[in-house]
């Protein structure tokens, strides 16, 4: 895909005009949940994802932090003086300032649920944070019944409108941050949704299709390939994959 050259200027890390600042790993994972929003409305963004720099960040008193936090994503509001933490959080901050945050109340706790359980499954995937590798047998039960549930259960969120109406807002741009980011670095999982979530697979790639944000994605995976949440725990991801292929 050929790079839109001025959308990938307006994006860039360094963009004087931008008016928020995230601070995040240099991959996509949970980030691109709040990186991706500005990309959808084409809104210039600052990026830290300085090792250094965020864990000089995580590592000071609770005191001593803009916000109390343990770790990223975080984003400032430059303008307002503002910080924000916890991923949930920061997309229903940055959505009401992006125009993509729904004004009724039901619809603003429907779109939430969908991003908490979005960042779920990402614990689960991660096995919390990688604070444990993957087994064989764990790896097993996950893939065949529990990320099948998982997916069937944001298939019936897209059947009952709490994601995919008209108007594009934070949930189904978490949905394809959750789900066409999986798939994208992760392509032994597609067959997977197609399988378990048809209509999801098929609403990732229309909101991935947003000509801002199909941009800022294929200049991501310049930068950082195929990346998915990084370290060992990543390693474990694909050593599970890869056995399932070899014994498919």
């Amino acid at each position: 895909m050929a790079l839109n050259e001025s959308i990938v200027k307006m994006m860039n890390h360094n963009n004087p005009q931008a008016k928020f600042k995230l601070y995040y790993w240099a991959l996509p994972f949970r980030g691109c949940f709040v990186s991706y929003l500005f990309a959808y409305q084409a809104v210039p963004l600052l990026m830290e994802t300085s090792y250094e720099e965020i864990n000089k960040l995580r590592q000071l008193d609770p005191e001593d932090q803009e916000i109390p936090f343990i770790g990223p994503p975080i984003l400032s509001d430059l303008e307002a003086n503002i910080t924000i933490s916890q991923m949930p959080a920061i997309v229903v901050y940055a959505s009401q300032k992006l125009g993509l945050c729904p004004s009724d109340p039901v619809e603003l706790s429907m779109r939430l649920k969908v991003i908490m359980d979005c960042n779920d499954l990402l614990m689960e995937i991660c096995r919390y944070n990688g604070s444990m590798m993957w087994k064989r047998e764990n790896w097993l039960e996950f893939r065949n019944n529990r990320l099948p549930k998982w997916m069937k259960l944001f298939e019936e969120s897209l059947n009952r409108k709490l994601v995919g109406s008209v108007q594009v807002d934070f949930a189904d741009i978490g949905i394809y941050a959750l789900f066409g980011n999986m798939i994208r670095c992760l392509p032994e999982l597609e067959m997977d949704l197609l399988i378990n979530a048809p209509g999801i697979h098929a609403h990732c790639r229309r909101i991935g299709s947003k000509p801002s944000l199909a941009n800022f994605v294929a200049n991501e995976e310049l930068e950082y390939g195929n990346l998915y949440c990084g370290g060992q725990i990543e390693q474990s991801i694909r050593e599970m994959l890869a056995l399932d292929t070899a014994a498919a």
